[in-house]
């Protein structure tokens, strides 16, 4: 069960919609979007022709900046998918450190602990089964010279943005039971951050992000609710 609910989660992650819709202003340079999602300072992103654009600005959910084509940076513009991991903490992080060295080609991450708690429902109820999950949706940091606010702003925030629509695959699949409410922890600094004091990151790189602990609910596949 536990390999199913991962790979549940996998495709759930894998289906995030990653497209921004953008219409460029010319006289400032900006392509305004009604979301920005996970846009971020320094990432990149795709236009509809294919062409791969710097972001050097960004104003949550209001317009992004892109630089290194001619032309206007406009219409459907995609993000980079985030990078599935899945396991222990000590698994991710061989999986994760050896697969790319270079960190813009996975990230962000979406991390499933495997600490995966589940209750199975008997013949008669229309659920298969209910799971408590653990999801770190992280992306790298700038440890040198951001303060705690730009952690917030400038990573943390995008991360959030994911986590919604990670929420929003989940809700538009009949297959689930609609999610109402569910828990989010921002890291500022994520794997240096506790009450009793520092310690070792947990992945090899700096990072910052959120926890998404959420009840993941399936209904029997012949269910017709």
């Amino acid at each position: 069960m536990t390999k199913e609910v991962s790979s549940i989660v996998q495709n759930i992650v894998g289906n995030v919609d990653n497209v921004i819709v953008g219409t460029y202003d010319v006289l400032t340079g900006r392509t305004y979007c009604c979301k920005t999602k996970w846009a971020r300072i320094g990432k990149t992103c795709t236009d509809s022709n294919g062409l791969v654009w710097t972001i050097t600005q960004v104003v949550d959910d209001q317009y992004i900046v892109g630089v290194g084509q001619s032309g206007p940076l406009e219409g459907d513009i995609e993000l980079a998918m985030p990078y599935w991991l899945t396991g222990t903490k000590i698994s991710a992080n061989r999986e994760w450190t050896i697969a790319d060295n270079d960190l813009l080609n996975k990230t962000p991450i979406v991390w499933l602990l495997e600490l995966i708690k589940y209750k199975a429902f008997g013949r008669e109820s229309t659920f298969d089964w209910e799971s408590e999950l653990r999801l770190f949706v992280l992306d790298e940091t700038n440890v040198t010279d951001f303060y705690v606010a730009d952690h917030r702003e400038q990573v943390v925030l995008p991360m959030e943005n994911l986590v919604d629509e990670i929420i929003k695959v989940i809700n538009n699949d009949r297959k689930f039971v609609r999610v109402e409410s569910y828990d989010v922890y921002s890291f500022s600094r994520f794997g240096v951050e506790k009450d009793q004091g520092m310690f070792q990151n947990i992945l090899d790189a700096n990072l910052s992000g959120v926890e998404l602990r959420i009840v993941l609910k399936k209904y029997k596949e012949n269910c017709k609710c």
